[in-house]
C-alpha cells in the first residue's frame, strides 16, 4: 500500500513538472480549440440568416453572393448560393433622386472653369454618383470640341466661343432619365508670356517651312526691338551633386574609419601574439642575470638583426620596444620610458607588464623571475586564444565563398535536369 502511494506521488510530481514545462505550449493549443468554437457557433448563429432573411446591398453597391446551407429541404443539408441585388428607389423617390443629381452636377462636373458658361480647360465628368446610387453616362454633341470624356479641343476654336450641348442619362435600376447642360467653350487662355511664346515658335517654324534646303534654321536675333539669347534647356536635375558631396564625404569618414579600426585590431592581435615572447625572452635574460634595462637592450639588438636578416616581419611589440629604448639612449628615465612603452600598446596585458617591471625597479623585488614565469604561463594561454579566435574568423569569412560554390554547383545539376524534363 505504501509503495503505490508513493509511486503515485512520483507520478503526480512529474505530471505537475511536466505542465510547468509546456504550460504556454499547452495554453495555445487549449486556446485555439475555444477560438475554433467560437468562431463555428457564430458563423451557425450569427448574421442576418438566423432571423430568416437576407440583406440587401446599400443604393448604388453591387450584387451581394450569399453561400449558405440549408436543412430540412432533403435528407442532406444543401448547399445554396443566390445573388441578391442592392435596394433600389421606387418611382416616386427615384425622380426626386435625378433632380438633386442634376442640380448638382453643373459644379461637380466644371473642374478648374468659373462656370459652364465659359469653358476653357478639361471637365471632370463622372460616371457615377455614389451617394446616390446613379449612373451616368455621357454625350457631347460636338465631340470635336468636347468629347464624351470632358477633354476640350481648342485649337481651332474662335475666339468668340462654340456653344456646345452636352448629354447626360441618368440611371438608376431600371429608372433612366436624360439631361442636357448647354455651356459655352472657348479658346484657352494663354499669359503674356505664353503667347509670346507661341508667336515666337510660329516664326522660327515659318524659317523652318521657308528654308528646307539648308542645313541649319537661323533663329532670330530680336524680336520687336528685343535682343535674344538662346541656350539648351535642361531637363536633367543637378541638385543631386548638393546631396553627393555631402554623401561621399561621409562615405569616405567611414571607410577611413573602417581601415583605421582594422589597422588597430590587426596591431592589437600582433601584440597579443607577441606577448608570449616578449614576456619569454625577459624572463630569460633576467634569469642569466641582466638587469631590466639590459635585458631590454638584449631583447631590441636581437630583433634588429632578425630584421636586418630578414629572418622575422615587423612586430609591433619589438618596435614599440626599440622606440623605448632610443628615449632611454636619449636622456628619459628608464623606468618613464618602459611605462610610455606600455600605454603606446594599449592592451591591459603589457600594462601589467610594464606595471611589474617598474615596481620591480623601484623595491628591488626578488622574485621577479617567479612572477615573470606565471606570466608567461598566461601569455601563452592568451596566445592559443587568439590563434583559435583568427582561425573561427577566417572561417566565417570563408562562408560566403562556399555557399556561392554551393550554388554554382546546385546550378550546373538542375538546370540540365529541368531542361531535360522539359
Amino acid at each position: 500500500m505504501k509503495f503505490s502511494e508513493k509511486e503515485g506521488m512520483v507520478g503526480i510530481r512529474k505530471s505537475h513538472k511536466i505542465l510547468q514545462q509546456w504550460k504556454k505550449q499547452i495554453a495555445c493549443i487549449i486556446a485555439g480549440f475555444l477560438m475554433y468554437g467560437l468562431a463555428v457557433m457564430a458563423g451557425e448563429s450569427g448574421g442576418s440568416l438566423s432571423g430568416g432573411y437576407l440583406e440587401r446591398g446599400d443604393y448604388g453597391d453591387d450584387p451581394i453572393v450569399y453561400d449558405f446551407v440549408v436543412e430540412g429541404l432533403g435528407e442532406e443539408p444543401l448547399d445554396c448560393q443566390v445573388e441578391i441585388h442592392p435596394v433600389q428607389y421606387g418611382e416616386d423617390e427615384v425622380e426626386q433622386v435625378f433632380d438633386q443629381v442634376i442640380r448638382r452636377l453643373p459644379d461637380r462636373i466644371k473642374g478648374e472653369n468659373e462656370s459652364m458658361s465659359e469653358v476653357r480647360t478639361d471637365l471632370e465628368l463622372p460616371s457615377d454618383f455614389l451617394e446616390y446610387g446613379v449612373q451616368i453616362l455621357w454625350k457631347s454633341e460636338n465631340p470635336d470640341i468636347l468629347d464624351s470624356f470632358g477633354r476640350v479641343r481648342t485649337d481651332d476654336c474662335p475666339e468668340e466661343g462654340v456653344a456646345v450641348i452636352l448629354k447626360a442619362k441618368l440611371t438608376h435600376g431600371t429608372y433612366e432619365r436624360e439631361t442636357a447642360f448647354p455651356m459655352r467653350i472657348y479658346p484657352k487662355a494663354f499669359t503674356v508670356e505664353e503667347k509670346l511664346s507661341d508667336m515666337l515658335q510660329q516664326r522660327i517654324q515659318k524659317e523652318d517651312y521657308k528654308n528646307v534646303t539648308k542645313k541649319e534654321v537661323m533663329l532670330p536675333k530680336e524680336y520687336e526691338g528685343k535682343q535674344l539669347n538662346y541656350r539648351e534647356k535642361q531637363d536633367k536635375d543637378y541638385h543631386l551633386f548638393l546631396v553627393l558631396g555631402p554623401l561621399a564625404a561621409w562615405l569616405f569618414y567611414v571607410r577611413e574609419k573602417k581601415e583605421e579600426d582594422g589597422r588597430k585590431k590587426k596591431r592589437n592581435q600582433k601584440l597579443l601574439l607577441d606577448y608570449a615572447d616578449v614576456v619569454y625572452q625577459l624572463m630569460v635574460f633576467i634569469g642569466a642575470g641582466l638587469t631590466v634595462g639590459q635585458a631590454w637592450e638584449r631583447i631590441v639588438m636581437n630583433y634588429k638583426a632578425r630584421r636586418k636578416e630578414n629572418r622575422c616581419q615587423e612586430q609591433p611589440a619589438f618596435e614599440e620596444m626599440a622606440a623605448a629604448l632610443g628615449e632611454i639612449q636619449c636622456g628619459q628615465s628608464e623606468g618613464k620610458a618602459i611605462m610610455e612603452f606600455g600605454k603606446r600598446c594599449g592592451l591591459p596585458s603589457y600594462l601589467k607588464l610594464t606595471t611589474l617591471l617598474e615596481q620591480n625597479r623601484r623595491t628591488g623585488t626578488k622574485n621577479l623571475q617567479q612572477v615573470l614565469e606565471q606570466e608567461m604561463i598566461a601569455a601563452w594561454e592568451q596566445q592559443k586564444n587568439v590563434a583559435r579566435r583568427m582561425g573561427e574568423e577566417a572561417g566565417t569569412k570563408l562562408l560566403l565563398p562556399l555557399f556561392l560554390m554551393l550554388f554554382v554547383v546546385m546550378v550546373l545539376v538542375m538546370v540540365p535536369a529541368m531542361m531535360a524534363m522539359g
